[in-house]
């Protein structure tokens, strides 16, 4: 490798690290639906409701998030669902189901940049019905109880006319179990991944620039003459 090829191969590396470092920001999206009122919202600590991002008042049709960014540290995902029969005496399934997607340098709770509706990355409790906009909210701690699939034969399946759009089959309706109040809180934590920081891009580009000046050396020195004994 020639100094002038690795000199930019560096400066390729060095353009690309510094983005990375600097681009923090990412995208959250995503299609969902609620049995039968839902509410999305975007917060940086889990005990904090945060920004509504979204909401949807038909469990027959999917609505989709506005596309949200993320730029430094630990998000939370936070939906309210509200089943509009109220309280009873017993299950009232307000139940949830979605999938959603990350770009950038952000996972969910799974580990990937794509999350639907399960039993195991998400976290559910019922609360006290208090309507669309819930006066209070406190961190779901429960796990959610599965419904069925979106492509499975279920009760949302059988009257809503098949899967909801834009959903995948396996996406999970859940819901808090069991749940008599009309109302039950979501919550999954979206995670920054790790960025190398400014001092090793540059540990990194000296590596790089020292190779290339080594063979550049080797190079201009021309082959080595063999002595004799």
């Amino acid at each position: 490798m020639g100094f002038r090829s690795a000199f930019l191969a560096a400066s390729l590396v060095a353009a690309m690290g510094f983005s990375a470092s600097d681009g923090h920001a990412a995208v959250l999206t995503g299609n969902l639906t609620a049995d039968n009122q839902f509410s999305v919202y975007i917060s940086t600590s889990d005990s904090v409701l945060g920004d509504l991002i979204g909401s949807g008042n038909d469990w027959k049709t999917t609505y989709s998030l506005t596309p949200t960014t993320l730029t430094s540290g630990t998000y939370y995902l936070h939906i309210v669902a509200h089943n509009l029969y109220g309280s009873a005496t017993g299950d009232n399934p307000d139940a949830l189901i979605g999938q959603f997607s990350l770009t950038g340098n952000y996972v969910f709770a799974n580990g990937s940049q794509t999350l639907l509706t399960n039993t195991t990355d998400w976290r559910a409790s019922d609360a006290p019905y208090s309507g669309p906009q819930p006066a209070s909210w406190f961190a779901p701690s429960g796990t959610p109880k599965g419904l069925g699939a979106n492509g499975d034969t279920n009760i949302w399946f059988n009257n809503g006319n098949g899967a909801r759009e834009g959903i995948a089959v396996n996406a999970q309706w859940i819901w808090s179990k069991p749940d008599t109040t009309g109302e039950s809180y979501f919550s999954t934590t979206l995670t920054m991944t790790a960025v190398p920081e400014p001092s090793t891009w540059a540990m990194m580009i000296a590596g790089f620039l020292g190779v290339g000046f080594l063979a550049y050396r080797r190079k201009s020195a021309g082959p080595v003459a063999l002595r004799l004994a």
